[in-house]
């Protein structure tokens, strides 16, 4: 326990939707026996009449991955957000407001969460990289939750970056030769780059690959329902990961024109934020509509974020597939669901968008966890966590031991326990920016060269600016408050920061999903 004290409070769903736009688009009926108004409850507490065999003392486990998917959801106090199946799952489980992926790019952070281990001073840096390379003393969470009884199965999104990465932890491994492409139209493509960041076009969702993914799921569920086994289901969603290509109906369901662009497109003056804090959102630069150069014009930024928008509801709908699939199979009442984003996403913040950053835009994720034996539903905890503790948690939930190699702690006593207490405190990364994160709204950044000097340092203090427009590190009356993150910061870095050589930063060439 640190001296950072957590909040936390009961969480009643108040969700501020659009009822009516939803329902006429059916995506409350996704949800079944998730009702966001507790309608439900009665018959959700009924036992199953035709129970699956799995139903045992050990739970399932289902871990679900969106890529790119910062906590721009309804129930995160984004009223304008239609997103009515991950707000059930909240109002059922125990929502985190302040969870942090361990570094903002996609290869590591699955790697490390994947693994229980934190990115080192040479390893779990980049998206396109084997975690089984990088530390092959180190075991996925599918082959030791495998070699602990279960069947294990990864869907035919992402989970591990690559799909043959641990690959000996998957009982089955769905395939990623999926024939549904991103793209249905080339409309406005330059010569030599990719094309606009953006579809909208009035097709089904299947033939978009996430709505594949929810169809393969319905049926695994299926499967999975009829196994003796207890089972853990990797499963992962691709948008809202670029380009922002999804079904015209979920860009209807917003107003263009009414979606703000941030107070801070343009930095603050006197904000003294160095250069090396801010991504150059290389990603976004090399599609077509995009300058090469400066800022996004904001007519563009308007549809990126209306976009980014459209595709959260998209797979929001995609998720009440398949916890309403779950649900009909009665397999929600022994089934421990852990939902996040990989990481966050910058909209236009400090003028900057994709991730790779240290940003609270880039690190901030959604967390939501539902535990079947929960003491209570509908917790929102306040308290700081990270996702090193996501394998710990599976473990302590499926009743399993922990591997030695985990860093970090279990959270399962916060799950449903608005007044339990955690460590207060996350360490994250990019590059070699070092962030902490504390209970008392600190969020504290060094930059060290290869001698660990400090080349930069970066503090917001969130309690009196949550945007992060001014830099106070170098400001006399918070000296105190760096000396003491600063020595936190590098107690925490990870027991085996040094452990891994240069040799073993193995990095992989990029290519599109086969």
């Amino acid at each position: 326990m640190t001296e950072y004290e957590p909040k936390t409070i009961n969480y009643l769903a108040d969700q501020n939707l659009t009822y009516m736009k939803i329902k006429n688009l059916g995506l409350l009926s996704l949800a079944t026996g998730l009702s966001l108004s507790g309608a439900n409850a009665a018959a959700a507490a009924e036992p199953a009449s035709d129970a699956p065999k799995n139903a045992g003392p050990k739970k399932n486990v289902l871990l679900l991955i969106v890529d790119d998917m910062r906590p721009e959801l309804n129930c995160y106090g984004h009223a304008d957000m239609v997103t009515p199946n991950m707000d059930a799952l909240a109002a059922q489980g125990t929502l985190f407001t302040r969870a942090y992926c361990n570094i903002a790019v996609s290869g590591a952070t699955r790697a490390s969460l994947l693994t229980g281990t934190r990115p080192t001073r040479n390893t779990f840096q980049s998206a396109h990289l084997y975690s089984q390379e990088q530390k092959p003393d180190k075991i996925g969470i599918n082959e030791h939750m495998k070699a602990n009884g279960y069947f294990t199965i990864v869907s035919n999104g992402k989970t591990f970056h690559y799909q043959d990465d641990h690959k000996a932890g998957w009982d089955v491994i769905r395939p990623r030769n999926i024939k549904q492409k991103d793209y249905h139209s080339y409309e406005g493509q330059e010569e030599g780059r990719r094309p606009l960041p953006y579809e909208c076009l009035d097709l089904p969702e299947s033939d978009y690959c996430d709505g594949y993914i929810a169809e393969q799921a319905v049926r695994d569920l299926r499967m999975l329902a009829k196994q003796d086994k207890p089972f853990f289901y990797g499963l992962g969603f691709y948008k809202p990961h670029l380009p922002f290509n999804v079904p015209k109906k979920y860009w209807d369901l917003y107003d263009r024109d009414a979606l703000p662009i941030p107070d801070n497109y343009v930095l603050k003056e006197g904000n003294d934020i160095p250069a090396v804090a801010l991504p150059n959102w290389r990603e976004l630069r090399n599609y077509s509509g995009i300058p090469k150069k400066g800022p996004v014009p904001e007519d563009m930024a308007r549809t990126l974020i209306h976009g980014y928008h459209a595709a959260v509801s998209f797979t929001d709908a995609q998720i009440g597939k398949v916890i309403a699939e779950m649900k009909s199979l009665g397999l929600d009442k022994n089934t421990f669901v852990v939902l996040i984003g990989d990481h966050g996403w910058n909209l236009g913040e400090h003028g900057c968008w994709c991730k790779h950053s240290i940003l609270e835009t880039s690190i901030h994720v959604p967390f939501i966890i539902v535990d079947p034996d929960a003491p209570q539903k509908g917790v929102r905890c306040d308290e700081v966590v990270e996702f090193l503790s996501i394998f710990p948690t599976i473990c302590d939930a499926a009743g399993i031991p922990k591997p030695a190699q985990l860093e970090g702690e279990s959270i399962l006593p916060l799950v449903g326990n608005p007044k339990e207490k955690g460590k207060g405190w996350a360490v994250c990364r990019w590059l070699n920016g070092f962030t902490i994160v504390t209970n008392d709204n600190y969020f504290y950044t060094e930059w060290w060269d290869k001698d660990d000097n400090v080349t930069d340092r970066l503090l917001f203090d969130h309690n009196v600016d949550p945007e992060e427009n001014y830099n106070v590190a170098e400001k006399p009356e918070y000296a105190k408050v760096v000396k003491r993150l600063s020595k936190a910061l590098r107690k925490n870095r990870g027991r085996e920061f040094d452990k891994y050589g240069p040799e073993y930063n193995i990095k992989h060439a990029f290519k599109p999903k086969d």
